[in-house]
């Protein structure tokens, strides 16, 4: 079976997008390396695929990392620490470029498209963009905006006695995006031609449902009765800071609406569509899938 030339750098190859990433790749013969704290974890899921190597490290000491990206062609950029964020996918690009890979295929935020420094969240994404595409002598740079994580419904949602919380209208919008689609969004990128995406910027919204739908989906995917309870912000706020997992300003980002924008007025990415070759996964899917995650 003819493996391909090319040869893919992961960052973020264990998790829930990179992970799918990782497998449509390695469906089509490309080769690719992980760069990871856990060696074991990537051999769990990937079975000692010999199409599958693995760099070991972390982000206190890249030394690995700038080491290993040599011999790649394209880069997964992939990285969950907001706080550094824009130094460190600033910094991995600069050497990923210096080592000859020709393709960057970043993970932002939709959020990064909101008004200047109204969130933390879009801010450091914003920044982290910024830094890459302002490298000088850079190969391409393509950059996925995805929305409202499905996934992050089973570790950040807010549920109360069989309901919902949040801050939101019970029939007002939101778009949520899965992870599997953002996922194999970057597998294709990654394989495809590099001068069709070039320095495209993709928005990734897959579906659109409200809070009361919400409650609806969780209801059949549970099969016992759920519904929906509008909560304030500083009540939301609150429960955000208790879970331990964040800090002041993604809590705020969060909780609170923007007066200069309207988050929530969203719409479905139809490109994810063109891109994926099939209409992107609805959040009643994604939750039937995977209702066994759900610990409430």
């Amino acid at each position: 079976m003819h493996t391909s030339q090319e040869r893919v750098f992961i960052l973020g190859g264990t998790g829930n997008v990179g992970s799918k990433t990782v497998k449509d790749l390695l469906a089509k013969n490309i080769p690719v390396t992980i760069y990871t704290r856990q060696p074991e974890k990537v051999y769990t899921l990937f079975s000692n695929n010999p199409l599958v190597q693995v760099v070991q490290g972390d982000y206190s000491d890249m030394t690995p990392l700038k080491d290993g990206l040599k011999g790649h062609t394209r880069l997964l950029l992939l990285i969950a620490d907001l706080p550094n964020m824009p130094s460190h996918k600033r910094t991995i690009a600069s050497w990923a470029y210096e080592a000859g890979v020709r393709q960057i295929v970043d993970i932002s935020s939709l959020w990064s498209s909101f008004p200047w420094r109204t969130t933390y969240i879009g801010t450091q994404h914003y920044y982290a963009e910024k830094a890459i595409y302002e490298l000088p002598n850079r190969g391409a740079f393509v950059a996925l905006r995805p929305g409202r994580f499905m996934s992050n419904l089973f570790h950040f949602g807010l549920f109360e006695n069989d309901h919902v919380l949040d801050t939101l209208h019970p029939d007002q919008p939101q778009g949520w995006i899965s992870t599997n689609d953002i996922g194999a969004v970057a597998a294709i990128i990654l394989s495809d031609d590099i001068q069709k995406h070039g320095d495209a910027v993709y928005e990734l919204n897959g579906d659109v449902v409200t809070p009361k739908q919400l409650a609806e989906h969780f209801s059949r995917a549970l099969g016992r009765p759920f519904g929906y309870k509008q909560i304030s912000a500083l009540d939301k706020y609150n429960r955000l800071m208790g879970s331990g997992h964040m800090n002041h300003s993604m809590a705020f980002g969060l909780s609170t609406t923007l007066a200069s924008y309207d988050i929530q007025n969203p719409l479905v990415s139809d490109g994810i569509q063109v891109l994926l070759g099939r209409n992107p996964e609805r959040l009643e899917e994604y939750i039937m899938n995977n209702k066994h995650l759900f610990k409430h």
